[in-house]
């Protein structure tokens, strides 16, 4: 996972790069406690150079959005295409997240 993290108001930016694994757990269970901290209202996470994610990765975006409902953030999924797309939508990912093109 390649990320690169903004604030702007109360809006947190993290566009996530390359590929979501397993491996990025750690890192990724970081970048949510960033996120509470910062304070903001809502965390959207562009993935529009996100090129590979595994199901480890999708089950983040799960810990992601019930972690932001239990601290007053909610989440956005932007950019994601070609095969990330493809599995947030085989998932059903899309009823539960909010998902939004690029």
């Amino acid at each position: 996972m390649n990320l690169t993290t903004t604030k702007d108001g109360s809006t947190f930016h993290a566009r996530i790069a390359d590929r979501l694994a397993f491996s990025d757990h750690k890192a990724f269970r970081d970048l949510i406690q960033t996120v509470t901290q910062s304070g903001a209202r809502t965390c959207v996470f562009d993935l529009t150079s996100l090129t590979s994610i595994d199901s480890a990765g999708l089950g983040m975006f799960m810990v992601a959005h019930n972690e932001g409902a239990a601290n007053g953030w909610s989440l956005v999924i932007r950019g994601a295409s070609g095969h990330v797309e493809a599995l947030l939508k085989l998932g059903k990912f899309d009823r539960i997240l909010t998902l939004q093109e690029a």
